[in-house]
């Protein structure tokens, strides 16, 4: 499945969006580009959105800010993400997912890494992020018992190392 994603995604980025969904996106890609802002957060996501990833699990602002600091520690680790293909698959009330390839670069060594992604994001009624997943490889978000610890965890103690800009 990860060698199809976003395959074409280089110049047919699928179902046209325009308003808040592409906005969504938009913003969405800048973060994975390791280019994070408050802004974001304060104009697609509810305080209370669900943040998911392989390796991260946070629920509500207060513990969501996890998945903040997560978003603004990318640039330290990962000076340079770049988007290689995006393609938007799914574009339905409540729901918007997009696969994309995405290229990074880690910090101090220069090695690169291309991971594919199945970006799944609910929306509420008036298309604010209520839960947002990114799917490596497009694979599910591990459910075990010692998997949703490790990203509890990962949730709890990612604010105290990374600082997060202020208004």
């Amino acid at each position: 499945m990860s060698s199809t994603l976003a395959a074409g995604g280089e110049t047919d980025h699928g179902i046209p969006l325009d308003g808040r969904r592409k906005q969504i996106v938009d913003d969405s890609m800048a973060l994975f580009q390791s280019k994070p802002s408050l802004d974001i957060f304060k104009r697609g996501w509810r305080e209370d959105a669900v943040f998911e990833d392989p390796i991260s699990l946070a629920t509500g602002f207060k513990q969501y800010s996890a998945s903040v600091s997560q978003w603004f520690g990318m640039p330290k680790a990962f000076p340079k993400s770049e988007t290689l293909a995006w393609k938007v698959t799914k574009s339905e009330p409540g729901l918007l997912e997009y696969e994309q390839r995405q290229k990074y670069t880690f910090a101090g060594i220069g090695t690169t890494k291309e991971v594919p992604s199945l970006v799944h994001i609910e929306l509420d009624s008036e298309d604010y992020i209520t839960r947002f997943e990114d799917r490596w490889n497009g694979k599910p978000i591990p459910a075990g018992t010692i998997a949703k610890g490790l990203r509890n965890f990962n949730a709890e103690t990612l604010p105290h190392l990374v600082s997060v800009p202020k208004e």
